[in-house]
């Protein structure tokens, strides 16, 4: 069976499905594929930054989105010494003043039906094994289906795969192994204490990392620890035992106590190496969390898989129109992408490896505390609101030596 389309979409994630969205607005005959079946689950910490929401904006999702999940007004952040800064979700521009948590399962599948209805064809179950190569382009994908095998053939290919990186690997396009951080999360029914605040805590977690409590309701949330593993570092045993030790803190530990784990309690892996990351070939583009678009001092990384969804459209919508050449898409996309994220993410890495130590965290907490323009930048940089390099401005790092 062969299915030809001007754009072919792998993976209806985030990424994918607001990709599909935008081309099939534009009028451009859009193909979207993934191995599941949808609605689908999918491991994640489940937050929407304003930034996230700024981009479901653009999608006309932005209502629907924030009536289905938990608005989350302001955030909680325990220091290494187990103690809190507290802080509304600060302005930046014309963004939202929150945050929204929705679980995947719900997010993914309401972009998905969004791009349909702008007339995107979305086929579910349908894997893909290998790219199609025409000489040195890629050309499509070929595919596993419940019907048989399948060709799809395509003048733009797009991988949206997430984290995997297994067709760039068999095609030979992998230049090195993709750096990774690890967590894991679980569903928590009748936890006590639940706000309209999301949680994050740097005690009994490896840094750099964090443990969270992201509220779902009004009586449960996704909690669940991350890490990121630097070169030289000592890898944790695994994400699972990471959790265990979070939830068996002081802190934590009567509020689990007390609760029941909806679903079961599942790792992910968090690719975070877009810096070094090649993002594009003749005829394919890679986007989102694929491109290793995961912050790496936050773990966030639905808002990058929707911004750089943006990027491509506009890019493939004038290649499009152009009949631009593989090659020439290729170098525009890639130029684009590295002027949006590139500075930011190698910024949001020296930020990373500057404050996390438990006595420069616990020192920050203290200025959090005593000056609010310190505690507001804090928010911002780890929101993704303003350039990661304030937190390390000379006026940020006075204030931290005060203390």
């Amino acid at each position: 069976m062969s299915q030809p389309a001007e754009v072919l979409i792998i993976g209806a994630g985030p990424a994918g499905s607001a990709l599909a969205y935008f081309l099939a607005q534009a009028g451009r005959d859009v193909l979207l594929i993934d191995k599941a079946e949808f609605p689908r689950d999918k491991t994640c910490g489940d937050g929407l930054t304003p930034r996230a929401l700024g981009v479901l904006r653009h999608l006309g999702l932005l209502e629907r989105i924030t009536d289905l999940g938990c608005r989350i007004a302001g955030i909680h952040l325990f220091t290494p010494d187990g103690r809190c800064v507290s802080s509304p979700i600060p302005p930046h521009g014309d963004l939202p003043r929150h945050v929204v948590v929705l679980p995947r399962y719900q997010l993914d599948d309401a972009l998905r039906a969004h791009a349909v209805a702008a007339g995107a064809r979305f086929l579910g179950q349908v894997e893909a094994l290998e790219l199609l190569r025409d000489g040195d382009t890629v050309a499509g994908a070929h595919a596993k289906s419940p019907t048989g095998p399948v060709t799809l053939r395509a003048r733009q290919t797009v991988l949206a795969t997430g984290a995997a990186a297994g067709l760039l690997d068999k095609a030979g396009l992998l230049a090195a192994a993709p750096q990774y951080g690890r967590a894991a999360r679980g569903y928590y029914e009748g936890l006590g204490q639940v706000s309209d605040y999301i949680e994050f805590h740097l005690e009994s977690v490896p840094l750099p990392g964090y443990g969270w409590v992201f509220p779902i309701s009004a009586t449960a949330a996704n909690v669940g620890a991350g890490y990121f593993v630097r070169p030289g570092q000592a890898r944790p045993s695994s994400p699972r035992r990471v959790l265990d030790e979070f939830i068996a803190n002081p802190l934590m530990k009567e509020r689990v106590a007390r609760a029941r784990v909806v679903g079961a309690i599942k790792g992910y892996p968090l690719r975070f190496d877009f810096p070094t990351t090649r993002l594009a070939y003749p005829g394919l583009v890679v986007i989102g969390e694929a491109a290793g678009l995961v912050n790496p001092l936050t773990g966030e990384g639905i808002d990058y898989a929707l911004e750089s969804a943006e990027v491509a459209a506009q890019v493939l919508i004038a290649a499009l129109q152009a009949d631009s050449s593989p090659s020439q898409t290729e170098t525009r996309y890639t130029t684009q992408m590295r002027a949006r994220f590139q500075k930011a993410f190698l910024t949001i890495g020296q930020v990373r490896d500057f404050y996390f130590k438990p006595w420069l965290l616990n020192r920050a907490g203290r200025a959090a505390r005593r000056h609010p323009d310190f505690c507001a930048t804090l928010v911002n940089v780890c929101l993704g609101n303003v350039d990661p390099g304030q937190g390390l401005s000379p006026k940020m790092i006075w204030q931290l030596v005060r203390g």
